[in-house]
């Protein structure tokens, strides 16, 4: 498939996951040099070969247990990083600041129907950007767990 072809993303479900423990809400502004550099979303996108799927299962089913096991450790993970789980919303002097209140990370599970092999992830803005890597809407972070094919070798 070229670059310039299009996929489709089906997303099939959007949650909120918030940290596992309850955390104190709180206000955290930002520093001087957050407040100087633009506003920036930093995005990454990881590829995780699976092993096979369990004798008995259909892939569809083994992907939703991994992403049960991945919605579990990211509300573990965001007990020690809840800053990460809050929002950012403008001071009483119109200043940017992260609520620290636990509102969670918005967690988005999706299939793609494209093959990891044809995606050109030497220009991911013109192949990746805004299909498989998610646009963070109002919190300090965005998760999308997507499932691809990728065919034997």
């Amino acid at each position: 498939m070229d670059a310039d072809q299009n996929f489709t993303v089906d997303v099939k479900k959007k949650e909120v996951v918030a940290a596992a423990m309850p955390t104190v809400e709180f206000w955290l502004p930002l520093s001087n040099l957050d407040l100087l550099m633009p506003p920036l979303d930093a995005s990454m996108f990881y590829c995780y070969k699976s092993h096979g799927v369990e004798e008995g299962r259909a892939e569809e089913e083994f992907f939703s247990s991994r992403v049960g096991i991945l919605k579990e450790a990211l509300a573990k993970a965001l007990v020690p990083f809840y800053v990460l789980a809050g929002e950012i919303v403008c001071s009483a002097v119109g200043e940017p600041e992260v609520l620290c209140n636990n509102r969670g990370v918005e967690f988005t599970v999706a299939f793609a129907d494209i093959k990891l092999c044809e995606l050109n992830l030497h220009r991911p803005d013109e192949s990746i950007g805004g299909k498989l890597v998610p646009e963070r809407k109002q919190g300090v972070l965005s998760v999308q767990v997507i499932f691809l094919i990728v065919p034997d070798t």
